[in-house]
Order: C-alpha cells, then sequence, then structure tokens
C-alpha cells in the first residue's frame, strides 16, 4: 500500500488499484478493508462501539479507480451486510463510471452478515460464502480511468481485481478535496446507488473528489473525528452536525455549544485557513420542536416511523431539541466569523424544510428517499459551490 497524491495505491494479486475517500486501510488475511476512522483513533471509541466501528468502516463514498483498457473487470471481494438487532441494512450496489457516465451497475452480494446487538456491546459474523466476485462488463473500448463507487451501505475487502487487459492504479486526481462529517443523512444508507448518496453526487456535481465521513447514528462531535479532518488533506470541509445529538440526547443547550466550539478548535489545528461550511440538520417533521430521545414505531404493513420521544417540558429545563441546535450553531459562526474565521453557516432548512414535506415526504419521519438525496445534493451545491454560493467551485483550488 502506497499513499500518493490523494488516495492509496493497492496492490492486488492481478493488478492494483487507487483507492479514494477513506482515511485507511486494514490489512486483513487476504486482502485490503478500506476505512473512514483512522484504525489509532479506534482505541478511543467508547466500550460499547461496535456500532460506530461498522459505520466507520462502511464505504459510504469509497471509490477505486483504475488505468485500464480492458471491457471486462473482475472485483473479488469480502462484502459484509450490517444488521442491528433485527433491522437489516438495505440491499447496495456497485457503480462503475468512465468520464463521469455510469457504464455498469452490479448488485453487491452478501459474502458474511456482521450481526450488531442495538446496544453495540456486542458483534457476531455470520459468514455466507469465502469470497464473492463481481463482474462490471461490457466498458467501453480503448484505454480509459474507470471508477467502481463501493456499496455505501457494507463493509467492502479488497481481495484481487483483474481484466482482460492489464489493471493499473490511475494516477492522482488534480482535483480539490472536500471532507464533509455528517450523519445517517450524509452516509445515505438509504440510496439505490452509491452515486446517490448526496455527498458523493454534490461532489461530482461540482467537480470535486469527496472524503465523505457520514455515519450513521454516530455524528456526535467525537474528538478523535475531528483528530481525523485535522490530519487529512483538505480544501474545503463541511460538518453537518445535530440531529444524532437531539436523537440520542447526548447533549443539552449548556453543552452543544462548547463542544462544537472544541470539535471546530481541533479541526484548525490542522486546517487554520481552510474554508469551513457549518451545517445544520433538514427537518425532521413531527419531531423538531421535541427533545429526544428519538424512538421508533413500527406498523403492520413493515413501515416504520422514527421521532423524538421527549418530553417538551424538558425544554425549559436546558433539553436540546433540532430546532433549537440550528439557533446554536448559527451562533457559533456568527462568534467565529467575528473573530476572523474562514467560516460560514448553512441551514439545514434550505437543503429541506417544511416547504419540501408535501413533495418529499420521508419514508420513515427521518430519512430522505434517492430523489430527495439527489436533491439535497443539488441545492447543497448550489448553495456552497455554485456562482453565488458560499465557496464557489472557481475560488477552490489544491493547497498541497
Amino acid at each position: 500500500m502506497t499513499s500518493t497524491g490523494h488516495g492509496s495505491i493497492v496492490s492486488l494479486p492481478s493488478g492494483s488499484v487507487r483507492v479514494e475517500g477513506h482515511l485507511d486501510l486494514i490489512e486483513t488475511a487476504d486482502g485490503v478493508r478500506p476505512v473512514r476512522v483512522p484504525v489509532r483513533h479506534w482505541a478511543h471509541f467508547p466500550p460499547n462501539g461496535e456500532i460506530l466501528r461498522a459505520m466507520a468502516s462502511n464505504a459510504s463514498g469509497v471509490r477505486l479507480r483504475v488505468d485500464t483498457e480492458a471491457t471486462r473487470l473482475t472485483l473479488r471481494a469480502r462484502c459484509t451486510r450490517i444488521r442491528i438487532g433485527e433491522a437489516v441494512r438495505p440491499g447496495d450496489k456497485f457503480v462503475v463510471r468512465v468520464d463521469g457516465v455510469t457504464v455498469a451497475v452490479a448488485d453487491a452480494p452478501d459474502t458474511q452478515t456482521l450481526r450488531i446487538s442495538p446496544t453495540g456491546d456486542d458483534a457476531t459474523v455470520d459468514v455466507h460464502t469465502d469470497i464473492s466476485t463481481i463482474e462490471f462488463s461490457p466498458l467501453p473500448a480503448g484505454r480509459k480511468i474507470v471508477t467502481v463507487f463501493l456499496p455505501q451501505g457494507m463493509t467492502v475487502d479488497l481481495v484481487d481485481v483483474a481484466g482482460d487487459a492489464p489493471v493499473l492504479a490511475a494516477p492522482a486526481s488534480d482535483r480539490p478535496v472536500w471532507l464533509h462529517h455528517g450523519s445517517s443523512i450524509s452516509h445515505c444508507a438509504e440510496a439505490e446507488l452509491p452515486t446517490s448518496v448526496w455527498p458523493v453526487f454534490a461532489a461530482e456535481l461540482a467537480d470535486l473528489d469527496v472524503v465523505n465521513l457520514g455515519f450513521g447514528g454516530q455524528c456526535m462531535l467525537d474528538p478523535f473525528v475531528a483528530g481525523a479532518i485535522a490530519a487529512a488533506p483538505a480544501d474545503l470541509i463541511s460538518v453537518k452536525v445535530g440531529v444524532n445529538i437531539v436523537g440520542a440526547r447526548s447533549m443539552d443547550q449548556r453543552t452543544f455549544v462548547p463542544a462544537l466550539h472544541g470539535f471546530l478548535d481541533r479541526i484548525r489545528s490542522g486546517h487554520p485557513d481552510t474554508p469551513i461550511v457549518l451545517c445544520s440538520s433538514i427537518l425532521w417533521p413531527g419531531s423538531d420542536e421535541r427533545p429526544g430521545p428519538a424512538d421508533v414505531e413500527f406498523f403492520d404493513d413493515g413501515g416504520i416511523r422514527c421521532f423524538t420521544a421527549g418530553d417538551p417540558a424538558d425544554v425549559d429545563r436546558g433539553a436540546l431539541t433540532l430546532a433549537e441546535s440550528r439557533r446554536h450553531i448559527e451562533h457559533v459562526v456568527e462568534v467565529r466569523r467575528a473573530a476572523g474565521e474562514n467560516i460560514s453557516y448553512l441551514d439545514g432548512l434550505t437543503l429541506y424544510g417544511p416547504g419540501d414535506v408535501d413533495r418529499h415526504p420521508l419514508p420513515d419521519s427521518l430519512h430522505p428517499d434517492t430523489a430527495l438525496y439527489e436533491e439535497i445534493a443539488q441545492r447543497f451545491a448550489r448553495s456552497v459551490f455554485g456562482q453565488d454560493g458560499l465557496y464557489p467551485r472557481t475560488a477552490i483550488g489544491r493547497t498541497a
């Protein structure tokens, strides 16, 4: 494994690939696993951290890039589906693109299932088959750069890559790097394709290379995430925070703002001048004004409803609501901008707000569907990277 430019070159038995969108690589018995939190930080996970470990190992935004004349690529991999209690993550796919055009889509096989207890205390693996083979064909003739997007809701161990012509790691991209951190609504496990993950889609719209640190249920202002961001290359950083903290009732009105300042201070230790977009949460219909903890209602037809189940009276005693978190996030940006920091606020309600509910109802009252994830991507790209955006794409350049 060699780190060079943006990404890492991984040599496999029959070829090599450039891995992008990750922050570390784990060597397994027969391959390599891209992960999105450096392993050196894993010791700082909580004792019941199996869900966090799984989310950090999921491949949302992770992709392989190869330089080849092959018209058929074969990837040998171990794909691990996540099951938390009785909830099974949805089926996933691989997407292959050449020059920004999708040329192949393949189902991600269930090589094995990682069963995690709802509390995150315990995890066991059910092995269904040793190693899976995924074929991508037909690909366009001639020499080309092929990008393979990995399934966003699964952990993928890369075992081998081969083709009907030599397969070599692609050169490093010269596109600026956008590093994004958020919750399940940035992880986008519900999206039908890994290219519909909204940070991935927004990055393509803006011609950026994205590192998506969207972790389902795990956007908690963890210091080790801030440290990972501080150490990673980035030309622009965005943090979309609020919903997990409210849903877990892990902070209140007294602790949220200081924790957010501390998180940003740690990022600034590695990125003193990099532009930062601090974004609040999208609307949580019916739960925006009620504190956590979150709960789930199950319906006979298989549907579910996610909602906050706290006591509204607790707000006057310091409990944090999602609506209140937006005000606090905007306050943090105002304070830091007044001190001269290169930081901007994006109201999450501009990505999905009250006016969108009838046109884009949330299937489980919390998470978007594929069409809405793509709409959020377009709105984010326009609001942040557009000509009149917070940080127009034309002004973002590689800093290293």
